[in-house]
């Protein structure tokens, strides 16, 4: 006797954590501390990591977040008034505008969490920040949290907590965590036909499932994912070509990585390695989230 298993059941049988590890925010004249997710967290299955950081600077400034197909929560401290923000994914670069003595923390899930976190399609969310409490039940009681007078550390996992207790399953997000680890794991040089022959799902199947969990079509993420690939490797090796970190990222050409490199960041590739975003026109660039007045 003999069973038969498709590749859909294979696939469904992987519960390991994702291996995306994205960058995501300009940390120039901020202090930041990153917060790694290890096993035995209520989250770690969805939550990337957590940022915590605050300016260095006693003026306001703008730093540049990249564009990401992972949702966002975002509290910001101004005093004792504490604010939270879902962020969906982003499809080209934002900013926040940060300002002296204002505190802010970021749960940055794992793309595909969308659903989990809230009952509607990640589209709803991209390029979009609403009120953490006009999304969820339980925003109110995670803002609540923050304000305790207790170590940072335990206050976000008690937040993690209650997001893990209220977080919704979802049957199919098995396929959206391989696909998006074999875009990772390919630095984005896969195309979805290659995913659907890999996976027995169609092209069509795969697309609707990224743009209901993650926000995005996997082209457009797979563009993204290549960009910040190139990106780490400008800034690990200073002196190389960029033409030849355009052949090594998957790009066709230089030409190509500058096209990507000013849709999705507005700079060219030269720009990024010469001065990174201190030229950018933030007049021209949308808020990840509301400015704090």
């Amino acid at each position: 006797m003999s069973f038969i298993i498709s590749r859909q059941q294979y696939l469904a049988t992987s519960e390991q954590r994702s291996s995306y590890d994205s960058r995501f925010i300009d940390d120039t004249n901020l202090d930041v501390d990153t917060i790694k997710v290890y096993f035995g967290h209520p989250l770690y299955m969805t939550l990337n990591d957590m940022l915590y950081f605050k300016s260095v600077l006693d003026v306001p400034f703008n730093t540049a977040v990249l564009p990401d197909g992972c949702i966002s929560i975002v509290f910001i401290r101004e005093n004792e008034k504490i604010s939270g923000y879902l962020c969906g994914a982003t499809d080209e670069i934002r900013k926040i505008t940060v300002n002296p003595n204002v505190e802010y923390v970021i749960m940055h899930f794992m793309p595909g969490a969308g659903e989990m976190i809230t009952s509607e399609s990640a589209a709803v969310y991209t390029n979009r920040c609403v009120p953490l409490e006009d999304v969820v039940e339980w925003g109110k009681q995670v803002i609540g949290i923050l304000g305790r007078d207790i170590p940072l550390s335990e206050r976000l996992g008690l937040v993690s907590k209650v997001i893990r207790v209220h977080q919704k399953g979802e049957d199919a997000n098995y396929l959206v965590k391989y696909c998006i680890d074999r875009i990772y794991s390919l630095k984005g040089n896969i195309k979805i036909d290659a995913l659907a022959e890999e996976t027995g799902f169609t092209s069509r199947h795969i697309g609707k499932l990224f743009e209901r969990c993650v926000g995005m079509p996997p082209k457009l993420f797979s563009q993204i994912v290549r960009l910040q690939i190139s990106m780490d490797k400008i800034s690990d090796n200073e002196d190389a070509r960029l033409v030849n970190i355009a052949v090594d990222s998957g790009y066709f050409d230089h030409a190509h990585m500058n096209r990507m490199y000013k849709k999705l960041v507005h700079c060219s590739s030269g720009e990024y390695k010469n001065n990174r975003f201190k030229n950018l026109d933030y007049n021209r660039i949308d808020s990840y989230i509301p400015d704090i007045k």
